[in-house]
């Protein structure tokens, strides 16, 4: 039996094959759930998730964060504080 490979590297990856991503802060503890619904209006569908830690910080400690992916339908959303991490489009040029 042979087990599909599937890609997470873009945001509209995450969707389209039932995955949450997450983002968690080393120095304070605090973490919270990516609303990847409203980035992907925000950054688009082939937003780089690499990009997402990149240019997130935690806006409570300023602390750098992780990203962290679960499926959906079988991970319940973990605890964590609310809070609102912005992402930052990177610029061009």
């Amino acid at each position: 039996m042979t087990l599909a490979t599937i890609r997470l590297d873009s945001l509209g990856h995450l969707v389209a094959h039932g995955y949450a991503a997450r983002l968690d802060c080393g120095p304070c503890g605090r973490g919270a759930d990516l609303d990847v619904e409203a980035l992907i209006a925000q950054l688009g569908g082939n937003y780089p998730l690499s990009d997402i830690r990149k240019h997130a910080s935690c806006p409570h400690c300023g602390g750098a964060v992780t990203l962290s992916m679960r499926r959906t339908s079988i991970t319940a959303k973990p605890d964590g504080h609310p809070m609102a991490i912005p992402v930052r489009r990177p610029r061009s040029g």
